[in-house]
């Protein structure tokens, strides 16, 4: 299993343990022994890339957890959807007629992914940082859609009740209850009403009074745009996916049980995915930040609370063979898992304070970076997380500005 690096850390030798993709071809394959050109060029191109690369020594003498299966499904997901969306996105910025676009391909390319995910399911929602690829919405919409999915799929039964209570119908049959294919077809058009804004992700400038009026309005007039034999539920979804928990979301301000369930869904995987996207945003943060943020930090109180129980059993923000420095100067690498607690992962110290790789005899077993236990970490990837261990409960979030903001901050928190 592998080491995950930053690419200044590449050195000659060095064997990649899984493919590097520029627009979903492969630059470098998975097995590759890396050159001198190899890393200039990639230190060239992608100097802030993480990449995982094979550790023969540490895979002799721990057993790490293997998640190529769930990467795989993450990746297959993400770029299926991702190529649909893309096809209707050209559709609509050639502004051919609204009747022409193919809305089908979408929903065909939904129903096709949703088969593949029932008959692939994952232990953990894992998301690869993409180099090149779509247009950011489609790449966008592709990882929500993954997102939106795998937490649909883990909080079912919670779903299930949510949409009994808030029907209209006074006995909601619980299998169109248990039915999820309202909540593909939303994630997958829930940016419709972006696509003529997509030039702001480029933009090196505040978008003007009216673009920020688009952007507020942007889920109604993407609800707007879908044809009438799309589902009344999805339609639903669109328009609200952006409205929080207290209120404070948009466009109409809705709050709490107002909201529909399956719009909550997709809301938390919007602003997980937005949020991590940092080859688009300045602010993007790493993936311990978000979730942190989003589960028990400031942001938390703009998510629905059940299904961000769920969600955070589901990501994992420090990869499999990611070294972690504790407070005390030793490194610990993450062997698995911990689903329990994701900010605790299973992990081995396996590196002193120098940075040598300590004696096998003397390596303990694999258990979770408990705080309290005196096993805190101090930084990932060179980033500080002591605000990990913070008491974050007193912190109250700004509400979200309108019109003096990023358009970051439109998509996150």
């Amino acid at each position: 299993m592998p080491l995950v690096i930053r690419c200044d850390e590449l050195q000659p030798g060095m064997d990649l343990f899984e493919d590097i993709l520029w627009r979903d071809r492969v630059m470098l394959p998975a097995g590759k022994v890396l050159t001198d050109t190899d890393i200039a060029a990639l230190h060239r191109r992608f100097p802030d890339l993480t990449i995982r690369v094979k550790d023969p020594v540490l895979d002799e003498i721990i057993e790490f957890e293997n998640d190529t299966h769930d990467r795989e499904v993450a990746e297959t997901v993400k770029q299926k959807i991702a190529g649909a969306v893309s096809t209707v996105s050209e559709q609509i910025s050639s502004r051919a007629s609204m009747a022409r676009v193919d809305f089908r391909a979408v929903r065909a390319a939904v129903k096709q992914v949703m088969h593949y995910l029932s008959g692939n399911p994952v232990s953990a929602a894992l998301l690869a940082r993409t180099v090149g690829g779509e247009g950011y919405l489609a790449e966008h919409t592709g990882s929500t859609f993954y997102l939106s999915l795998v937490l649909g799929a883990a909080a079912r039964p919670y779903i299930a009740g949510e949409r009994q209570r808030q029907s209209k119908a006074r006995d909601l049959q619980t299998s169109v209850a248990m039915d999820l294919a309202p909540l593909g077809v939303g994630a997958a058009f829930m940016d419709l009403g972006m696509i003529s804004l997509e030039h702001l992700y480029q933009a090196k400038r505040q978008p003007t009074a009216e673009e920020w009026q688009r952007i507020w309005n942007h889920p109604v007039d993407g609800s707007d745009m879908l044809p009438d034999d799309i589902s009344p539920v999805a339609k639903t979804v669109v328009r609200y996916h952006h409205e929080n928990m207290d209120g404070t979301g948009y466009p109409s301000g809705l709050t709490g049980d107002k909201i529909h369930v399956l719009a909550r869904v997709i809301r938390i995987a919007d602003a997980y995915a937005s949020a991590t996207a940092d080859r688009v945003y300045r602010e993007a943060r790493s993936s311990v930040r978000a979730l942190w943020e989003m589960s028990v930090g400031p942001y938390r109180r703009f998510y629905d609370p059940e299904l961000m129980k769920v969600f955070t059993r589901l990501i994992q923000p420090f990869p499999i063979g990611a070294r972690l420095v504790l407070e005390d100067g030793r490194t610990a690498v993450v062997v698995r898992y911990n689903h329990a607690s994701p900010f605790e992962p299973i992990a081995t110290i396996a590196f002193d304070i120098h940075g040598e790789l300590i004696p096998e005899s003397e390596l303990g077993d694999a258990a979770p970076l408990e705080g309290e236990k005196g096993f805190r970490i101090k930084s990932y990837d060179g980033e500080d997380l002591s605000y990990l261990y913070d008491d974050a409960a007193n912190v109250t979030p700004e509400a979200p500005a309108r019109g003096t903001t990023t358009i970051f901050e439109a998509a996150y928190p």
